[in-house]
């Protein structure tokens, strides 16, 4: 019989009388957000006179000196990737959508919009034939999978011209006459330029590195081309002539996932940088900013005051109940707790929701969440999932949805964010890492993530022991925790000693296995489609969890304070899953969840910090899984609310019922 974990909560809802459609319904109180940042995927008018950008999940346009901008796109939908018409009349853009995306034409005359194309995965870069006619653009399936497409404007069938699979181009550039495409492309690890000849799809290597390099462009006149090469840590601007010779540098900075956008006077660009944007002379490298401010017109938000009464109140930092409870909430935090119904102090028409004897606690974290979609947050809500920690996600998106979700542009949770994987090189998460080996590297990286606002940062499993001690060891001077899916090249015991706050999965053999046994992610032998089982962590068969080496590696955890969000429930294979495997992997897999299984609730009962997170995955199923393995109902809540926030160091704010602390 299965154990499950009975969680009694209540939703509470606030709306405001139904609005019947009528001409004497009031309008909507509003208010402005103003924002001076946000800004991506930057495109410059045919005439070099403005710039229309993604700014928080909209399209705007300002002039090219900045100043304030004009809202081109509204209503639900995260609007990116906006291209010019090449008579400037129409732009082009992705419109994303819970249902997928769409590739919507805006004309800017009339303001009317039609979409061209429909898809349920997502669009990136756009781009106009320079003489009209046909769009180009990318779909991105996922990161393993994002190709070139170009559809003609006046509708019919988008055609694919990239089919590489399992690779991934995430920018490209045509050439004058359309005739050639400047694209990246890559795989794990690093990416190339290649420039390819429709006719025929000729292709030439431009670039041979072990660096990131994108964002191509490519001048009107053909003569120039340039891209972002991003190389530990470091991003630069790179200026070559078409017809040959070597790439120069002419800007460099430390990394915040850079984009350009070339003027058409092809000496000069837009670059966008940390979500901000600058001028950039490209043979001088000489660059300016472009101040610009986008103001927000919101619905109001509503008065964060309410009265909770006949409440049984749940504290799972204590574990302490108060039946009967009354819970004032005062601008958007807890002002009073109380036994008995009685309420004092608050004015007249503030919402009073009897409960009817229902639990009541702290809503729920999620201590491994990627949050890549701007409509997650809506979804984590109804669950009861009101924080999360995202420990890996290309840090320009990662912000917007962060600061969009505190602004009350988006619905969603609060976000505490890791940014980027810190990786080592041909890292398996091109899309959201950012890859490191050299030691002396680390600390311009961290301090430059954390002027970017990420909370917390994630160290990956191909990084080497010597960087990951130095980004540990820069982490600590700049006050960020840090955790770590690791275990490959450098095992947990090491990582503690290195000063790590916390680790995610339980990939644990180099602290438990002979170094012949221990897959170490060389050519790509940690890919699921080739090792499921060493992906997944699922070779468990010769570690004993009840054994005296895996108690003195949980002792350690407990010395050196370590949070542990080991995502147990991915871990676990049903007899569906038999088709995965042969026959005698299938049984190891069996055995060895049960083991992990053993393993967390051993560190739980000796007094590891547990952490629930999901990868992705129901968190309620995370719970289920604890329970299975026999950790306590109390333990359990602790994992899914205060424990998240001890880690992040918001022990006093969040993830408990008591005054001045964040509601439910």
């Amino acid at each position: 019989m299965k154990i499950r974990v009975f969680i009694s909560l209540i939703a509470i809802i606030i709306t405001s009388p139904l609005a019947f459609i009528s001409a004497k319904t009031p309008a909507q109180k509003t208010r402005v957000v103003t924002v001076d940042h946000g800004a991506q995927d930057p495109a410059v008018s045919p005439d070099g006179a403005q710039i229309a950008a993604s700014i928080f999940g909209k399209i705007w346009v300002m002039f090219i000196a900045g100043g304030e901008a004009r809202q081109i796109t509204e209503g639900l939908g995260w609007d990116t990737h906006p291209a010019w018409s090449p008579d400037g009349q129409f732009l082009a853009y992705a419109h994303q959508l819970p249902s997928g995306t769409d590739l919507v034409i805006r004309n800017l005359i009339t303001g009317g919009a039609s979409t061209l194309y429909h898809t349920e995965s997502a669009i990136g870069q756009i781009t106009y034939h320079p003489k009209g006619g046909e769009i180009f653009f990318l779909l991105d399936r996922s990161q393993y999978d994002s190709h070139l497409f170009r559809v003609p404007t006046s509708g019919g069938e988008a055609r694919q011209i990239t089919y590489t699979e399992n690779w991934h181009e995430w920018s490209f550039a045509l050439s004058p006459d359309a005739k050639e495409v400047l694209l990246d492309s890559g795989r794990y690890g690093g990416s190339d330029l290649y420039q390819i000849k429709f006719d025929g799809m000729q292709v030439t290597r431009i670039t041979r590195t072990p660096a990131h390099e994108f964002s191509a462009v490519w001048s009107r006149d053909g003569k120039t081309q340039a891209f972002i090469r991003t190389d530990n840590g470091m991003d630069t601007v790179m200026v070559q002539q078409t017809k040959g010779g070597l790439a120069r540098a002419v800007f460099s900075s430390p990394y915040d996932q850079k984009q350009l956008a070339i003027h058409p006077d092809g000496q000069s660009a837009v670059l966008c940088a940390g979500r901000r944007l600058f001028h950039l002379n490209l043979a001088s490298g000489q660059s300016m900013p472009i101040t610009f401010t986008a103001r927000f017109v919101l619905p109001e938000l509503s008065k964060a005051d309410l009265i909770i009464t006949n409440a049984r109140l749940v504290d799972p930092g204590t574990n302490k109940f108060m039946p009967n409870a009354t819970i004032e909430i005062r601008n958007g935090r807890i002002a009073a707790i109380r036994a008995g119904q009685e309420a004092v102090g608050l004015p007249a028409g503030v919402t009073v929701i009897d409960v009817g004897g229902k639990t009541v606690m702290p809503g729920l974290m999620d201590n491994h969440y990627h949050y890549w979609s701007p409509f997650d947050g809506s979804t984590l809500l109804s669950r009861g999932i009101t924080t999360i920690r995202d420990p890996g996600v290309a840090i320009s998106m990662g912000m917007n949805f962060k600061e969009a979700i505190a602004l009350g542009i988006l619905a969603g949770p609060d976000i505490y964010t890791c940014g980027p994987l810190i990786d080592g090189l041909d890292g398996y998460h091109p899309y959201v890492d950012v890859e490191l080996n050299k030691p002396e590297a680390a600390a311009t990286l961290v301090r430059a993530l954390k002027a970017q606002g990420v909370d917390a940062l994630k160290v990956y499993f191909l990084l080497n022991p010597e960087v990951l001690r130095a980004v540990i060891k820069e982490a600590r001077a700049q006050r960020l925790p840090v955790t770590g899916h690791i275990g490959v090249r450098t095992g947990w015991r090491e990582a503690m000693e290195a000063g790590i706050n916390g680790f995610s999965h339980i990939r644990v053999w180099r602290d438990f296995l002979p170094l012949e046994k221990q897959p170490q992610g060389e050519n790509e032998n940690l890919d699921s489609s080739r090792n499921l089982m060493a992906r997944m962590q699922a070779n468990w068969s010769e570690i004993d969890p009840d054994g005296p080496s895996a108690e003195s590696l949980i002792r350690m955890m407990i010395e050196k304070r370590i949070g542990f969000d080991p995502t147990l429930a991915i871990q676990r294979f049903n007899d569906s899953d038999r088709k995965r495997f042969g026959l005698e992997q299938f049984t190891i897999v069996k055995d060895s969840y049960r083991r992990m299984a053993r393993f967390v609730a051993r560190a739980e009962k000796m007094g590891v910090l547990l952490l629930a997170g999901t990868d992705n995955d129901g968190l309620f199923d995370e719970l289920e899984a604890y329970a299975e393995a026999g950790i306590p109902n109390a333990a359990i809540l602790k994992a899914a609310t205060v424990n998240g926030a001890e880690w992040l160091g918001k022990k006093t704010s969040s993830g408990r019922l008591k005054r001045e602390s964040t509601p439910i």
